[in-house]
């Protein structure tokens, strides 16, 4: 009789282990997916879900961009309290939260403003002026870097410098490997503002898309109508900008000629790496 009592005892005492154990998996569970929170970027004019706007924790290389309709989700197991978060997308003012405030946000919803862009001056380009090349084109396959994970708002370019303003006409990349049947990449160009910010200068999203069968030869686009002038230095980049699934796709790269720039999120800190990528564009000064 002792022997069954002992028995039931122990018996008890695993049920009430286990239940206990259930129930700490469960507040685990809760607690970790309670990081992981979703929201929506809206226009305030039209109501409307923007697309593809970055999300980033300033000075963290942590980020995301929204998807087609503005919604995106953010783990905030990494992200204090007191960071603060950066909106923006060309066409709109750029927003910034602090994470405290986002996350008391009953709504989920932010809302950003229509920008309004000035007009550009006026200018004439040299009618017999030489094209200027500013980057560099590589035909050496012996290596290869470039977009080898799916970390949207990642991104990488050259930077170049111009004395006087210049038009750009056009565009190219050296592709080394593409794994992907087609790919459709974010055209950013920064220049370096007055506080030492790099500040994008386009006035409207540029999406420059091509196909496996076309990187044989050097990819080519043309940017004469959107009318990119630039002076001083400049960074030039590809942005992953939309989730393209498994799959690399990598340039050709020169070990021993300049530098490239790259970062994990669009508020991320730009890191230089030994040997440029096949990157290169064409342009003319202006008078």
């Amino acid at each position: 009789m002792n022997i069954v009592m002992m028995t039931e005892g122990i018996n008890s005492i695993k049920k009430e282990l286990k239940a206990g154990l259930i129930l700490f998996s469960l507040l685990l569970y809760t607690t970790v997916s309670g990081q992981t929170q979703d929201y929506k970027v809206i226009s305030s004019a039209t109501r409307v879900g923007i697309g593809f706007v970055n999300v980033g924790v300033m000075g963290k290389n942590i980020g995301t961009v929204t998807n087609e309709s503005g919604s995106f989700n953010l783990d905030f197991a990494d992200i204090d309290n007191n960071d603060s978060l950066r909106f923006s997308m060309i066409g709109y003012e750029s927003k910034t939260l602090a994470v405290n405030q986002l996350k008391a946000d009953p709504i989920k919803v932010v809302y950003l403003e229509s920008k309004i862009y000035s007009l550009p001056e006026l200018n004439i380009v040299y009618p017999r002026g030489r094209e200027i090349e500013l980057g560099y084109p590589v035909v050496t396959n012996a290596l290869r870097s470039g977009f080898s994970d799916n970390n949207l708002g990642s991104e990488l370019g050259i930077q170049v410098y111009v004395k006087k303003r210049l038009k750009l006409n056009d565009i190219h990349f050296n592709i080394g490997a593409c794994t992907y049947d087609s790919v459709t990449y974010r055209l950013n160009i920064y220049r370096i503002s007055d506080q030492f910010v790099w500040e994008n200068i386009l006035t409207k999203p540029i999406y420059i898309s091509f196909t496996k069968d076309k990187i044989r030869k050097a990819i080519t686009f043309n940017l004469k109508d959107y009318s990119i002038i630039i002076e001083g230095s400049t960074i030039v980049t590809l942005e992953l900008y939309r989730d393209l699934g498994e799959g690399k796709l990598l340039f050709l790269t020169q070990f021993f000629t300049g530098i490239t720039y790259h970062r994990k999120t669009k508020e991320g800190t730009w890191i230089e790496s030994p040997g440029q990528i096949g990157m290169y564009l064409h342009g003319q000064y202006l008078r």
